[in-house]
């Protein structure tokens, strides 16, 4: 009973598994809020067209969705993608 708790080796035991489930916990949630990136650098992927917004006769701003409300681009500044 209580007798393992209050030894040195049992308040070892609890501490180390205190410690991994920390851990594990830790780790699971970092992990689940990473979004993952939508672009993928080798293949095209098809992404819906929501909104497009003639600015001049020659420029227009289109705007496209992504797969999930928490999805990111992945699209470093500065850089550009391709459309077809």
């Amino acid at each position: 009973g209580m007798d393992f708790v209050t030894s040195p080796g049992g308040q070892l035991v609890v501490g180390v598994t205190v410690a991994i489930v920390a851990v594990a916990a830790a780790y699971f949630l970092i992990s689940s809020k990473k979004s993952k990136v939508c672009l993928d650098p080798e293949n095209f992927k098809e992404f819906k067209l929501v909104k497009k917004t003639q600015l001049t006769h020659n420029v227009a701003k289109f705007r496209f969705s992504l797969p999930t409300p928490t999805s990111v681009l992945g699209l470093p500044i500065g850089q550009h993608i391709s459309c077809r």
